[in-house]
């Protein structure tokens, strides 16, 4: 069936935007704006006098739609279906003990970024910070040493278009490192598809684990439960410093305390519930299209004082030659792992794909528009769960489309 998408704002009205923000980046018009909906998160305002309807910006799309990586003749084979292309499986650290206590689980992704600075000449590395004056909102930024990195360090739970700073990044020179969520990797690699797009001077993609992007409203519940008004706030950080870290909000009227909670309770009870409706259809939770991705070793019991590990997938040669020469250098220490351990510390994400195939079956059936996805053997996935649990993903989808009317498209995603 044909997609009913003539440009982002199609997309946008059947609820599927990521936000990543590549379609700013390439549209030849400029007449995409990015702005927050904050009960969604980041999305495109199209000026339709300016609009040529060229394709340009669904043709960067991971919203609409996502092809997978071709299969590697190295990669593990017990990974290759659920998880794509695994060349090596590692957990470790940023030898550096400052990355590995502020970054989210180990500073791992922050150690490669720094190794690429400081001793492979790259000008700089494309990642999301905290907007400067607006600790609540995330930026684009290009850091270029050690203390932008540091600065910058830690998840951020909210709204993020890394994408929408590549025009940035190619006019700083050449070998740059891009870091950011599975789908953005996926829109880097569309625009570096086009040729002379953006995104051609990105040599190092490093993507991190994810389970959904929470919208803004979801970090203002936080703060509510806090009791810390958002205009308050002059610093937030929603892990680090620890593994997994707190919660932590501080505030200009109450410098002598820290505001905080639980990752357990920002992310589980709250957060995790305000995930965009576009990544709960997401068939790439861990940056199969990426050089090397990394996220949290679940396998693992949190201890107190934890300084944290980093769970560390080579994806590709590129990606190989960066681990080992920053392992040799100091920048990061590692030990190889089993192939089992990446199941074992990503069990939800496992299970979430797993049901894939029976979620777009159910809207498909209701008439909802839905992502075109290539090469990620979803069907071979859905067909080895039980029977209980395959009625339960296409029951359950098919009640909640009724139920929220997810098989109509948003009137005023049209523009």
């Amino acid at each position: 069936m044909r997609q009913p998408f003539d440009t982002v704002s199609d997309v946008v009205a059947w609820r599927l935007c990521l936000g990543c923000g590549a379609c700013v980046s390439v549209c030849p018009e400029e007449a995409l704006t990015l702005v927050d909906v904050e009960g969604d998160g980041l999305r495109p305002t199209r000026d339709a006098a300016r609009c040529a309807r060229c394709g340009t910006c669904l043709a960067v799309c991971p919203g609409a739609a996502i092809d997978g990586a071709p299969a590697h003749a190295l990669a593990l084979d017990s990974l290759r279906q659920a998880w794509g292309n695994v060349l090596e499986v590692w957990e470790g650290y940023a030898t550096d003990p400052e990355i590995r206590y502020l970054g989210s689980s180990g500073g791992i992704a922050t150690a490669l970024s720094l190794f690429a600075l400081e001793k492979q000449g790259s000008p700089g590395v494309l990642h999301i910070g905290s907007k400067p004056g607006h600790p609540l909102d995330n930026s684009p930024f290009v850091s270029r040493n050690r203390d932008e990195l540091l600065v910058r360090t830690g998840s951020r739970y909210a709204p993020a278009a890394p994408c929408s700073g590549l025009g940035t990044i190619d006019r700083d020179g050449e070998a740059s490192v891009f870091v950011g969520k599975p789908c953005d990797v996926v829109a880097l690699r569309k625009c570096q598809a086009l040729g002379d797009g953006q995104g051609r001077s990105i040599r190092l993609a490093i993507s991190i684990f994810c389970a959904g992007t929470p919208s803004t409203q979801g970090t203002r519940t936080i703060l509510a439960q806090l009791g810390v008004r958002p205009e308050e706030v002059t610093e937030f950080r929603y892990r680090g410093c620890g593994w997994p870290g707190r919660t932590v909000a501080r505030t200009s009227s109450r410098s002598d305390a820290e505001c905080s909670m639980s990752y357990e309770q920002s992310w589980g009870d709250i957060l995790s519930k305000h995930t965009q409706f576009r990544c709960r259809l997401c068939p790439d939770s861990t940056g199969e299209l990426a050089d090397i991705s990394c996220g949290d070793p679940w396998y693992r019991k949190a201890e107190p004082d934890d300084a944290g590990r980093s769970l560390v997938l080579v994806r590709t040669e590129t990606g190989r030659q960066a681990l080992h020469e920053a392992m040799k250098a100091g920048y990061v220490t590692l030990e190889k792992v089993s192939a089992d351990t990446l199941p074992m510390s990503q069990a939800s994400l496992l299970r979430r794909r797993a049901h894939l195939w029976g979620r777009l079956a159910a809207l498909r059936v209701l008439g909802a528009a839905v992502p075109a996805y290539r090469g990620f053997s979803l069907f071979a996935n859905w067909r080895a769960l039980p029977a209980t649990e395959k009625m339960r993903s296409l029951l359950g989808t098919a009640r909640r489309t009724v139920q929220r009317k997810w098989y109509r498209r948003e009137r005023e995603g049209r523009q």
